[in-house]
């Protein structure tokens, strides 16, 4: 949500600065003697990647992994002196850019490893990324070991780190994800004996950290912690001690209209929400702002003046709701969208089970459009 400007309208994004140190410090705990990379990929997940790299570092995080060249660049210009690794996003033809600005690429295939060692004018760091199994980015299990020692004998490269990414939600995705880590260490046992030992080696994310698996890596990379996000359901794990940064997006009622009986909005025009609807409010809420209207089946509330008010209809820059039953509602009222008023509770878990996604699907939906305080 960070990155924009204070509010020009009643429309803002509630962030609890000291919930990423007290998280940070649950990680640290968790990761015992392992090697902390912290995650700010996809705008700092919602939260501004710039402003908490910054807190980051501050934390004494040495460092940041992220998908985006903009999003590094934007971290260096902001005078974050932490090391910044590059999980993808880019091509070969971008591995000079990268370079130039002491950002450390990553390497899956033959051609960005020629690029760097074409590029690079003194030993230069990469880290290689394994797919052990998720069938995303990485050099697949199966020719790793011969990809990586072809690409550790050429010039001005240096392995500096392997690493692969096994993510699970579940008991059967925690079972999966130890299979196919075995694979990966066994890897990394074979490249020993060729005598290819890179300082850094990490497997577990947020999720296998949690879990408390096993690890023979000597780094972990975390994201979804930090920002007080659980990745797991709670017969795997429990994550009540994090935090989350996002406590709160609220706004306030522009406008406030009352019905006469026999109305065509009271008999269903419109948005058509509600036909018995008498009192209405506008709030400056809507799809550009990344709210959604309510899935089949979804009945959606905001909270005004301590009530739940019924969303009528979300358009592109606007959110109608209900306010028949709240008979002292009035233009400037708090309107709360995800936080607590009087009792009443809304989360993005509520929002993502009234939108039909994910929690952190919700989160993202806000990601760099709101205003934060």
């Amino acid at each position: 949500m960070a990155g924009v400007q204070e509010p020009t309208r009643p429309l803002w994004a509630e962030i609890d600065q000291s919930a990423l140190a007290h998280n940070l410090a649950v990680v640290r705990r968790l990761a015992g003697l392992r090697r902390l990379i912290a995650s700010v990929k996809a705008n700092g997940y919602g939260h501004g990647a710039v402003t908490t790299a910054q807190a980051l570092a501050e934390l004494r995080v040495d460092t940041l992994w992220t998908g985006s060249i903009d999003e590094a660049l934007a971290i260096r210009a902001a005078g974050v002196n932490a090391r910044v690794l590059l999980f993808g996003g880019y091509l070969p033809a971008d591995i000079p850019e990268l370079l130039r600005h002491g950002l450390t690429p990553t390497i899956y295939d033959r051609v960005a490893a020629d690029a760097v060692s074409a590029t690079a004018r003194k030993p230069t760091a990469v880290y290689v990324k394994v797919d052990a199994g998720l069938g995303r980015l990485g050099v697949p299990l199966a020719d790793a070991e011969s990809l990586i020692a072809e690409i550790a004998g050429l010039r001005n490269l240096i392995i500096e780190g392997i690493y692969s990414h096994l993510p699970f939600g579940d008991a059967a995705g925690r079972d999966w994800a130890r299979e196919r880590y075995d694979g990966f260490v066994a890897l990394l046992e074979r490249l020993a004996a060729r005598g290819i030992r890179p300082p850094v080696t990490q497997v577990w994310a947020s999720s296998g950290l949690l879990a408390g698996l096993p690890d023979r890596c000597n780094a972990a990379c975390v994201g979804h912690l930090l920002y007080g996000l659980s990745t797991v359901s709670t017969d795997v794990a429990d994550a009540s001690q994090l935090r989350p940064l996002l406590t709160a997006i609220k706004s306030r009622l522009i406008h406030v209209a009352h019905h006469a009986a026999g109305s065509g909005f009271a008999m269903g025009g419109g948005y058509g929400g509600l036909k018995n609807a008498r009192v209405t409010g506008v709030v400056p809420l809507g799809l550009g702002d990344g709210m959604r209207n309510a899935a089949p089946g979804q009945a959606m509330s905001l909270i005004v003046g301590g009530k739940r008010a019924p969303v009528i209809g979300v358009s592109l820059e606007h959110t109608t709701l209900d306010l028949t039953g709240i008979a002292a509602a009035q233009v400037g009222d708090e309107v709360v969208v995800v936080g607590r008023s009087n009792g009443l509770a809304t989360s993005f878990d509520d929002l993502a089970r009234w939108f039909g996604c994910k929690e952190l699907e919700a989160l993202m939906t806000f990601s760099g459009r709101l205003a934060t305080r």
